[in-house]
């Protein structure tokens, strides 16, 4: 992401000049005007509106293509003189064709900024544009190639194991490619570029958020763990959706940049979750370095246009093969982490299978009154993991040896004590066992 700077031989072969002010075309080339030199893009965050640009070209034996490579450029127009050239169509971003000449050309190029006012020009040889448009069209190809195929897999992997971290997961993935799609003006290729690009960005970026904390809350199981993150988070992201609505009935600069910050202070929030939960599990550390990074990107990309300052301001393929990398990493995170609960599942049931082995060796009169997992979850709506805990329980362990056997934190041993004896109508963990022990249903 990130502007796409003007080429070397721009202003090597051309002049460009400036104004930030709305005028009309027919008072454009007055002597009046104080035109100021363009030495860089315009990058001015908050300082939008309408643009002009006096661009004086030097003779070329080709035609040229004058195009502006941002997505949320859509109104903008080009003059030769006071009559308008026509936009070309179809293109991923705002472009002009003017034809060879063989004397200095002046055109006047109008730009309203909606938005942030980052205003990138581009002008190359018509030839030297669409092969330059062929390869980047080859690049995104591959790009959702890949990103159709780690969608492909995850829901392999959902119906495999069953884990359904895979589905939220791959309603991340969606969103984050629905955003990409964007910013590469496929949009725009595909439906015109006629103004919807401003109405869309806020949306998209509104799925990929909320996308993004379904997923979390679903990783790190912090459902119930940490209510008040969750409860400050949702918050945040209520209100960036109220802020939303706001823009999209009055179009003001200033909501649009309220709803980019809650987005990110959102799922800053979020992120904390995996900090809360560093010392407990492994996968709350790979969380936050795996989900940590690009984070940090989307705040260069997203919030230093708003106020005009440039920090990394990377390409956008760099940000996209970022999020590959992100998205394939997490897949396989989450393969290993739904893997090891199967497998520590399987251990749980072999080592109650030899527990209730011993039992009927010891003391069958026990045993026949001992309830099944059908029974548990029939008659008190037990979760397996409760039953595992519960019996666990029942051979006289410790929160902190249940923790150890069942690979989770002992607090979530607590967690999952307290809605047993719940369940089970008891008041202390000592009741619970007695009565799981004794339970009959006859």
């Amino acid at each position: 992401m990130g502007f796409i700077v003007l080429q070397t031989t721009l202003f090597a072969d051309n002049h460009i000049a400036y104004i930030h002010k709305d005028v009309a075309i027919d008072s454009i080339t007055d002597e009046s005007i104080n035109w100021e030199n363009l030495e860089k893009p315009i990058y001015d965050g908050f300082n939008n509106g309408v643009y002009w640009f006096k661009m004086e070209l030097e003779p070329s034996e080709t035609d040229r293509i004058i195009s502006i490579p941002e997505s949320h450029i859509t109104r903008a127009q080009l003059f030769d003189n006071n009559t308008e050239v026509e936009m070309l169509t179809p293109t991923r971003y705002a472009a002009f064709q003017i034809p060879s000449t063989n004397t200095i050309k002046t055109y006047y190029l109008r730009v309203n900024c909606l938005l942030e006012a980052r205003i990138p020009i581009e002008i190359k040889e018509t030839r030297t544009y669409y092969k330059s448009e062929i390869i980047e069209g080859v690049i995104i190809a591959i790009y959702f190639g890949v990103i159709f195929s780690i969608i492909l897999f995850n829901i392999f992997s959902f119906y495999s194991f069953g884990n359904k971290t895979y589905l939220f997961y791959i309603f991340m993935v969606i969103g984050m490619s629905v955003n990409a799609f964007y910013k590469d003006g496929v949009t725009a290729y595909l439906f015109g570029i006629d103004g919807v690009n401003e109405i869309l960005e806020p949306l998209l970026n509104a799925i990929v958020c909320i996308s993004a904390i379904f997923f979390t809350i679903t990783y790190l199981e912090i459902e119930d763990r940490l209510k008040t993150i969750k409860i400050l988070g949702i918050s945040v992201v209520a209100l960036a959706l109220i802020f939303n609505v706001i823009f999209q009935i009055t179009g003001n600069f200033g909501v649009f940049t309220l709803i980019h910050i809650c987005h990110l202070l959102s799922l800053t929030i979020f992120l904390s979750a995996g900090f809360f939960l560093w010392k407990e599990s492994f996968f709350a550390r790979f969380f936050v370095l795996a989900y940590g990074l690009p984070l940090f990107f989307a705040y260069d990309y997203y919030i230093s246009p708003h106020f005009g300052i440039i920090v990394l301001d990377l390409p956008l393929n760099v940000y996209k093969l970022g999020s590959l990398v992100e998205m394939i990493v997490f897949t396989f995170a989450i393969m290993y982490q739904a893997k090891k609960l199967n497998l520590d599942n399987k251990e749980m049931r072999q080592k109650l299978i030899d527990y209730t082995k011993s039992l009927e060796q010891s003391s069958k009169g026990i045993l026949e009154r001992e309830a099944t997992a059908e029974e548990l979850i029939e008659k008190f709506n037990l979760t397996i993991k409760e039953i595992e805990i519960l019996k666990t329980l029942s051979l006289g362990k410790t929160n902190k040896e249940i923790a150890t056997m069942q690979f989770i934190s002992e607090n979530t041993v607590k967690y999952h004590i307290k809605n047993i004896c719940k369940k089970l109508e008891v008041s202390s963990k000592k009741d619970a066992k007695y009565k799981y022990l004794n339970y009959s249903t006859a």
